[in-house]
């Protein structure tokens, strides 16, 4: 009797790698074929030496180009008529809303991961009422719509998206444990080096970078008293990326430490103090968790996502988005706090996703929407 196949789409391989292996490991030992659809990138080798399939789809990631959109949605609906996958994960924008598309075209059952509805409802403009609206049509096509953070879900029903009980909610992509354990941290002595601020994550304008830079430099504008350490890949698809110009010239300066992407992102935070994430808006951002999980304190803004994991003066310190002098008073803070001080902070954090937003409660989701659609 052949193999039952479970589909995961994302606009990436990157992203299927390294924020759903997990789940794509767990199924296999569940003995289902599981297939990746995803674009061509440094990512996809590794991804299908996981053990899974891989089947390529090109995706325009910058802007919304009509045409190249409905190739997206022919792309998508030719493999899952092929295939006919038991069910279809889709992550990412375009995913979830063509591949919702395509998947009921195809008959197939979609269960969609929106992982923080963005830039969609970040910029009110034309491009914005767009995706609106075709998250209107797509997403009551699928068979289950989870969300990361209680914002989102809100705003799915608010936006008569969908009705409540086609919405789940789950706590991101959730993190490893084990992977990411504090016993890892490397044993550092603030007196003896300048503190790290580390921020991992892709070097979008969106993620506060540029307000992230400006703090940094008033900080170290009569002494340099911290480093910043960018870690993560630069995405120049995506429309809010900060071009390799501004990335490099920021880079001259001493303090300023761009290290790339890394795929043992536990090993750069275990030579830092403190994770820094200064976005506009996220999902469930996977960089807060894993700094909980590594009992490192934070410093992020007050927006849906980032205040879902972070309580203000507990787990971390909180600051206004799009603020630059609000961060730095912020990252002031945290300087000027004691050692005591922030690995009581950093426990509280450990303390949190061990009990909230551990991986395998996302992985079990996963399986159980599967495992529903079969037997029903």
């Amino acid at each position: 009797m052949p193999k039952k196949v479970v589909t995961l789409s994302s606009n990436s391989s990157w992203y299927l790698f390294n924020f759903r292996r997990s789940t794509i490991e767990k199924f296999l030992k569940e003995d289902f074929n599981v297939i990746c659809i995803s674009p061509i990138d440094d990512y996809t080798e590794p991804l299908k030496k996981l053990g899974c399939e891989w089947k390529e789809i090109k995706i325009s990631r910058k802007g919304m180009n009509p045409f190249e959109d409905f190739r997206l949605l022919i792309q998508m609906f030719f493999i899952y008529f092929q295939i006919k996958p038991v069910a279809a994960f889709h992550f990412t924008v375009k995913n979830n809303i063509y591949g919702s598309f395509a998947a009921f075209l195809a008959r197939v059952p979609a269960i969609n991961n929106i992982t923080g509805l963005g830039t969609a409802f970040l910029h009110r403009n034309l491009i914005s009422k767009i995706v609106i609206l075709l998250y209107k049509f797509s997403q009551p096509l699928a068979n289950k719509v989870f969300c990361q953070n209680p914002e989102d879900f809100n705003l799915l029903e608010r936006y008569r998206i969908l009705p409540k009980e086609k919405i789940g909610l789950l706590p991101g992509s959730g993190v490893n444990l084990q992977k990411f354990n504090p016993s890892i941290k490397k044993s550092l002595d603030v007196d003896e080096k300048k503190f790290r601020f580390l921020y991992a994550g892709r070097m979008l304008a969106d993620k506060g970078l540029n307000e992230l830079y400006e703090a940094i430099s008033e900080i170290n504008s009569s002494q340099i008293r911290c480093e910043l350490w960018l870690c993560g890949f630069t995405d120049y698809d995506n429309v809010s990326a900060i071009s390799k110009q501004t990335l490099e010239l920021w880079n001259e300066k001493s303090w300023l430490h761009w290290k790339g992407p890394s795929n043992s992102i536990e090993k750069i935070m275990s030579e830092v103090d403190c994770v820094v994430l200064p976005s506009y808006r996220e999902g469930m951002p996977k960089s807060l968790l894993e700094a909980g999980a590594m009992a490192l304190p934070v410093v992020t803004t007050d927006v849906p996502g980032c205040n879902t994991i972070i309580s203000n003066n507990f787990n971390g310190l909180i600051c206004k988005p799009k603020d630059s002098q609000s961060l730095e008073e912020a990252l002031n803070h945290m300087l000027n706090m004691t050692k005591a001080e922030r690995s009581k902070m950093g426990s509280y954090g450990r303390e949190i996703v061990q009990d909230n937003y551990d991986e395998e409660i996302v992985i079990q989701a996963a399986i159980d929407q599967v495992y529903k659609i079969i037997n029903n």
